[in-house]
């Protein structure tokens, strides 16, 4: 079984939520606070999958959300 974390609310005015990024992920791909995460959602053999890849800033302007 994977990881499991749990949602909270991001601010009190807003529906989006935020989560925790265990330290075995955080350590396995070096990330920072300064990173970002894309999130894709794919369907593979008729299940929802969720991919998160990690996204590092540069120079060039990326979508936040």
């Amino acid at each position: 079984m994977g990881k499991i974390t749990k949602l909270t609310p991001a601010t009190s005015k807003k529906e989006s939520l935020r989560t925790t990024v265990p330290r075995s992920i955080v350590q396995q791909f070096d990330l920072t606070s300064d990173d970002s995460l894309e999130w894709k959602l794919e369907v593979r053999e008729g299940e929802l999958i969720i991919v998160v890849s990690p996204v590092r800033h540069s120079s060039t302007t990326q979508e936040q959300i």
